[in-house]
């Protein structure tokens, strides 16, 4: 990892993002760039699997960067086409180079990051603050990834457009990759650490949850709603209750973990 090609994506990212556009020492950015993503993203994610301890240290270390790798993988073809059909139909090691150095940014803002967040861990930070804490870093992360993206799309025609198609993609794939790989924090409650949760919907699906519940309209989670039908017709006599024939049942409040998303699962 070179130190020189880490120090201009640090001070200088206009000019990575303006080598990787004109294919100059594309090389060089993309092994440094790799580097820190390995370097900056581990580290952060063995923070976080820090909250619980054990191994889910190791599982988070792994996730973290694994997500970004993700991210990058399925991101690069579709910047790819994107600029190819809006103008700018650059060679595929370009966007390449330019989605590593995005993310090698980003990895060493993460990086810088990690210190504060193991302090406050370290003095007793709450899960649902821990969550916030380290959802606040991603995207200050994502932000610098997003300035190293924007200044490498360049002037000319459509520039804008091309930038928020760019943006919305990374938002999406990243997002979802992000969500297929939790539990980075881990919550206290539960007695095993598993690498990954169960399938629980999509990104957008949690969204959306997240939406409702900000607005005080908590959606039962179906797997409660199908135990409490299975408690309830195991104990009510053949024919089922007057309260069953009278009452319809729809989404009340509950306490119910999974009935309740807020915007920082993604990040536990």
């Amino acid at each position: 990892m070179s130190a020189a090609v880490v120090s201009r994506l640090l001070r200088a990212p206009a000019e990575v993002a303006a080598s990787c556009r004109e294919d100059r020492d594309i090389r060089a950015i993309a092994l440094a760039s790799l580097g820190a993503i390995a370097l900056g993203s581990a580290v952060f994610g063995a923070v976080i699997g820090s909250f619980r301890g054990k191994e889910q240290i190791l599982y988070a270390a792994v996730k973290v960067p694994l997500a970004m790798l993700i991210t990058l993988a399925l991101c690069a073809p579709a910047f790819h086409a994107l600029a190819a059909v809006l103008g700018r139909p650059w060679p595929m090691r370009s966007i390449i180079a330019l989605v590593l150095a995005s993310a090698g940014r980003s990895s060493l803002v993460l990086l810088a990051f990690a210190p504060v967040l193991w302090l406050l861990i370290d003095l007793g930070l709450g899960y649902h603050a821990s969550s916030v804490a380290a959802w606040l870093a991603y995207a200050a992360a994502g932000l610098a990834a997003l300035g190293v993206l924007v200044r490498g799309i360049g002037a000319g025609q459509g520039r804008g457009l091309t930038a928020v198609a760019f943006m919305a993609v990374f938002f999406a794939v990243g997002g979802q990759a992000a969500w297929m790989l939790r539990p980075y924090l881990g919550r206290p409650s539960q007695k095993e650490i598993p690498f990954v949760r169960a399938r629980e919907g999509s990104f957008s699906d949690a969204l959306v949850r997240s939406c409702r519940s900000a607005l005080g309209i908590y959606d039962e989670d179906p797997r409660s709603l199908e135990r409490r039908h299975k408690a309830r017709s195991s104990s009510d006599p053949p024919g089922g209750s007057p309260a069953d024939v009278a009452t319809p049942v729809g989404p009340i409040p509950v306490d119910d973990d999974a009935a309740r998303v807020g915007p920082t699962e993604a990040a536990r």
